[in-house]
């Protein structure tokens, strides 16, 4: 019974480093991107993106996304309007500074020729905190939208206040042959 107690009250202590890490996690991100359309007779797009994550529970976080933009898309001649995403995935801190992370997305694809696709998009990753300013994060996964596609993403963060950040994301997707390069402001809700 004695090493019960002694492990309810060392469990804040140890723990506390896990609650400090999830603050990534915890934001919402204001951008503008432009997609480069690897593949001949179509030209580069912009748009505006607009993203933002939770977390709960200490490992678990949902996270969003919105992307308005006339994209041209390879499979059937497709002109993308917009692709908004919802997921849920985990987290697990390593120490305050490193997480790695997985989870699932639903993605919906609207086109201009008013079809809409929908699939699913699961992917695992690392975020880790090089000091107070700069942070990484990288991330690869798998796509069922359109077709089946494998999508990379690294993305750095520079940190002007505690609370607002620059962010610079560059986003691969491979048989889609589009490469996305976004910058943003980013608002820490809970640093």
């Amino acid at each position: 019974m004695h090493t019960l107690y002694r492990i309810a009250l060392a469990a804040p202590r140890l723990l506390s480093p896990l609650a400090q890490a999830s603050n990534t996690f915890d934001y919402v991100d204001i951008g503008y991107s432009r997609q480069n359309t690897d593949y001949s007779g179509f030209g580069d797009s912009s748009s505006c993106t607009v993203k933002a994550s939770v977390s709960a529970f200490k490992w678990f976080h949902a996270r969003g996304r919105y992307h308005a933009g006339n994209v041209r898309l390879p499979e059937e001649n497709a002109q993308q309007e917009s692709w908004s995403v919802i997921g849920l995935g985990v987290h697990y801190p390593f120490n305050a500074k490193t997480s790695i992370f997985a989870g699932s997305d639903h993605n919906k694809l609207e086109l201009q020729n008013g079809s809409t696709e929908r699939g699913w998009y699961h992917h695992i990753g690392l975020r880790h905190e090089f000091n107070d300013k700069w942070h990484i994060g990288l991330e690869i996964g798998e796509s069922d939208v359109l077709f089946r596609d494998t999508a990379s993403l690294i993305e750095a963060i520079y940190k002007v206040t505690q609370q607002v950040g620059l962010s610079a994301t560059l986003r691969d997707y491979d048989d889609l042959d589009l490469t996305e390069y976004e910058v943003g402001v980013r608002w820490f809700f809970r640093d």
